[in-house]
């Protein structure tokens, strides 16, 4: 079996190996490998905000409102165009209401359409009529909305992906966004990515998944990304294609919220990718007494899940699969939770900046037809008395293995034998100690051995 050993390369590091220099040059040659490979394995699914031209061949055009004529007025120029134009971006200034019929004389190679604006509080009927041809449409900013029309993306009959970025966080609450985009019944809408839509506040805030599922539509992408809130509902049921998700923020789950995700990522049929990040949980567990939240031990998993998935009443299906498995239980002892979990056709699992407290150190079980290729822990924490990292079962078609910044000190002697497929292994950020047989690989990062 080979595998990598991955660090970044702004902290010194050294490999010292109780073996021969034959042996010490292949390490430098497979670190080499796998920075080289780090390069072009893409990890994170989360949203970033791109220019306003994003392709070479994008045209912007600067509307300042003060300098042109209301829609209302006879005087009123939609924008123009010429005729091979295919991405157009609109930055819009001093436009309190977003001009109605702005795109009325957009040509029909028109396929992609950014709009930002930092001070408009009215989107209107009609915005956006004239791209029925458009396959894209981003709206950057609209931070300070107070009015949007729920007919707003009628026009957009055609639309493949939507994109809001900061759209109505200050004062639009979430259901008015989810009207918005229910809209979208009926379009050819693959991608959905949500950034930033709701400002952060003092109390709890909860997306009700439901407010926002398109109806005759088949979503293959969901991302909500920056967001200081959780689901309550099903997004299995909401979003019943859906093939990639990423979801990640600043809050804190509630009993009645634990169980939205897991329904989507243990029992959905098409789901691939899941990934889910939590910004401030590393900066909790520094925090102490003061952390808004404590490490949930793992003996607490299965009863926080049934107990939410109850109190909420909306996951008949994931209280069904925990009472199933419980019953068979006492089949995997071996097991940490006394079975093994099951991810159907999840290629790609990513979790990152959560913390767990293991109270148990038996094995975390895997079903061991699963597919996932992928899994990346980085800057989460397993908390146990002397930071080992925990067994795990069931994960044989692994080849990418990311466990960085998780405070692990050494690794069980078997703990690569769990990995048989394994490929890529990054520990940068950790102080660790290998078994390999008779032989210890001593990692010295940061200039201190672990011990």
């Amino acid at each position: 079996m080979y595998f990598l050993l991955l660090y970044n390369a702004d902290i010194t590091k050294k490999i010292l190996i109780a073996d021969t220099k034959m042996d010490m040059c292949i390490i430098k040659l497979l670190t080499m490998i796998a920075a080289m490979l780090s390069m072009a394995i893409g990890e994170n699914c989360g949203y970033v905000r791109g220019p306003l031209a994003f392709t070479n061949d994008t045209i912007v055009i600067n509307l300042d409102c003060n300098h042109s004529a209301p829609a209302s007025s006879p005087d009123y120029v939609p924008i123009q165009l010429h005729n091979n134009a295919t991405h157009v971006a609109v930055q819009l200034v001093h436009c309190p209401t977003v001009p109605v019929g702005l795109f009325t004389n957009v040509t029909d190679n028109v396929t992609s359409v950014t709009v930002a604006s930092e001070d408009a509080v009215q989107l209107l009927e009609g915005t956006f009529e004239g791209l029925s041809q458009v396959i894209e449409l981003r709206l950057l900013g609209f931070t300070k909305l107070k009015i949007v029309s729920r007919s707003l993306l009628e026009p957009l009959r055609n639309i493949h992906t939507l994109v809001l970025d900061g759209f109505g966080s200050t004062n639009i609450m979430l259901s008015e966004i989810g009207s918005v985009i229910r809209a979208l019944s009926g379009t050819p809408i693959r991608r959905l990515v949500l950034n930033k839509i709701r400002d952060q506040l003092f109390y709890e805030q909860i997306m009700q998944v439901d407010d926002f599922k398109i109806a005759n539509a088949s979503v293959k992408e969901l991302i909500i990304s920056d967001a200081p809130f959780s689901y309550e509902g099903s997004i299995r049921r909401a979003f019943p294609e859906l093939v990639s998700f990423c979801g990640g923020g600043t809050t804190a789950q509630s009993a009645v919220t634990i169980p939205a995700t897991w329904d989507l990522l243990l029992l959905s049929d098409h789901l691939k990718e899941f990934v889910s990040y939590r910004e401030n949980d590393l900066l909790s567990l520094q925090a102490g007494s003061a952390a808004p939240y404590k490490p949930i031990p793992i003996t607490q998993f299965v009863p926080s899940v049934m107990k939410g998935a109850k109190l909420a009443n909306l996951y008949p299906d994931l209280l069904d699969y925990f009472l199933n498995k419980i019953k068979f239980a006492s089949n995997r002892e071996d097991c940490m939770l006394s079975f093994a979990f099951g991810f159907s056709n999840l290629t790609k699992l990513t979790a990152n900046g959560f913390t767990v407290l293991m109270t148990s150190n038996k094995t975390i079980c895997v079903e061991e037809n699963n597919n996932i290729v992928h899994l990346d822990l980085s800057d989460s924490r397993m908390l146990t008395s002397d930071f080992e990292m925990p067994l795990a079962s069931g994960f044989n078609k692994v080849k990418y293995l990311n466990l960085e910044n998780m405070g692990i000190k050494k690794f069980p002697s078997a703990f690569l034998q769990c990995f048989p497929s394994l490929r890529l292994l990054k520990l940068s950020r950790n102080d660790v100690r290998f078994r390999r047989g008779r032989k210890f690989v001593v990692l010295v990062v940061g200039g201190r051995a672990a011990s």
